[in-house]
């Protein structure tokens, strides 16, 4: 059983960016009462992004997470060196964003409440999400090891994380595009 606020079955990863614990048990069942729990730490630490991993520690081949993102954060593209991701969604909606290496647009997918569930991007794409709901809970899988500062390289054509008018800009940019179908 798996309990976040209690860290039963868990524990905290205190050097993860982000609110995250680690699944100490072999067996793990997700349901909406861990979705609930992940909404609760999260608004007790002031509505931060967080995430449950299933898998035991960063050097596992083979990551899943369960995890819980804010519309109003800013998620810069990036590209896992020879890795993929897909991502399946648990509650709420978001925009799955793949780039060609210039910055353009190559796909884009709103995924989730009734409509296209799962999204993948393959090896060595750009990519990133924009929640389209106040937050979005999804499921997470992609190969291990997490490399650190090394697991994720950014582009140049994408705002970093330091200006949040210019971040916010080029949000707006990209959910037009899918708004527009373009």
């Amino acid at each position: 059983m798996v309990n976040l606020a209690q860290e039963i079955g868990v524990i905290q990863d205190r050097t993860a960016r982000s609110l995250s614990y680690y699944c100490t048990e072999d067996i793990v069942g997700i349901d909406d009462g861990i979705v609930e729990q992940l909404l609760q730490v999260s608004t007790k630490n002031d509505h931060c992004d967080a995430r449950i991993c299933l898998h035991s520690g960063p050097d596992d081949s083979f990551h899943e997470a369960i995890i819980l993102q804010y519309r109003k954060h800013y998620y810069r593209p990036h590209i896992h060196p020879n890795k993929g991701e897909s991502c399946h969604i648990i509650r709420g909606k978001l925009c799955f964003f793949v780039f060609n290496d210039d910055g353009t647009v190559a796909d884009k997918r709103v995924v989730g409440e009734s409509d296209s569930v799962m999204y993948r991007a393959g090896v060595d794409r750009w990519h990133t999400v924009i929640p389209v709901t106040d937050f979005v809970v999804y499921h997470e899988s992609k190969p291990g090891p997490y490399l650190r500062n090394r697991d994720s390289v950014f582009p140049h054509w994408a705002p970093d994380s330091l200006d949040p008018k210019e971040s916010r800009r080029y949000m707006d940019h990209l959910l037009a595009l899918a708004e527009d179908g373009k």
